[in-house]
């Protein structure tokens, strides 16, 4: 059967060879890329905490997914470096889906999977700020000029107090900013947060993933409806639909813990 390269594109928006360097991006910080380099077994348990209320049993998403990376683990596949060291070229990936009699789609299902729920997704550092705030926007100036550009440069040199210190240090920032930062760049990971849910949620007084994560629903509705009204003069109901605060919290719960106080 010849494989549908084309689906690679519909379904991840990347072609192949894209695809595998953006999922390869990870692996060049360290600290990240040990807690997200999972075992099979434990990529089934963090699949089934991402999606709570999802019936899996009754073949709701990713309950294909999981079955996929059943396949992978009984295929000998150890965690999700050794996967992506055997698929990194179209052929090498053929090789090995016809090797271990894996469907095409499936298989790229589950590259996209990594890409879009299990993988953090690494956010430009300018998409951590408050474009208004011209304090955070001459910070931003500073971050450029010491090569933090993104989420994973900040969180992996941030995520501890000693960390933070030598950022302040290194960089003149106020080290409250820069502890901040640190916990945007945390919180970033969740899936499918970007910039317009991120600061509205740390806006409402949910600034760090354990706050997140340990959050009450209805509380954070009502705080989330106090900083709409104030900041933008609308109530949480215009924002509803496109913040999920559900799956937010469920998706916190999930995530590894990478930041120390």
């Amino acid at each position: 059967m010849q494989p549908d390269w084309d689906y690679v594109k519909k379904t991840t928006l990347w072609h192949y060879d894209e695809l595998i360097k953006k999922l390869n991006i990870v692996m060049d910080y360290p600290v990240i890329w040990q807690a997200y380099n999972h075992n099979m077994a434990f990529a089934v348990v963090f699949g089934r905490r991402l999606f709570p209320d999802k019936n899996i049993e009754a073949g709701e998403y990713p309950a294909q997914i999981l079955d996929t990376i059943a396949h992978l683990e009984s295929a000998g596949i150890s965690d999700w470096g050794n996967l992506l060291s055997k698929v990194t070229t179209r052929d090498d990936c053929l090789a090995f889906i016809t090797e271990n009699n894996f469907m095409f789609e499936e298989f790229i299902d589950v590259l996209n999977y990594l890409l879009r729920w299990a993988f953090p997704f690494q956010t430009a550092s300018r998409e951590l700020l408050d474009h208004e705030n011209q304090q955070e926007m001459s910070g931003y100036e500073v971050l450029k000029q010491h090569k933090l550009m993104n989420s994973f440069d900040i969180l992996e040199q941030g995520r501890t107090m000693k960390g933070r210190r030598a950022l302040a240090e290194r960089t003149g920032l106020p080290p409250d900013f820069v502890t901040s930062l640190a916990h945007r760049a945390d919180i970033a990971r969740l899936p499918y947060v970007r910039r317009k849910t991120l600061l509205p949620v740390c806006g409402a007084g949910y600034d760090t993933l354990a706050r997140i994560a340990a959050a009450d629903l209805t509380k954070m509705e009502s705080d989330m409806d106090t900083y709409f009204r104030l900041k933008h003069g609308k109530s949480w109901e215009n924002y509803r639909a496109v913040i999920v605060l559900k799956l937010v919290v469920a998706c916190a719960q999930a995530l590894p813990v990478i930041m120390e106080d």
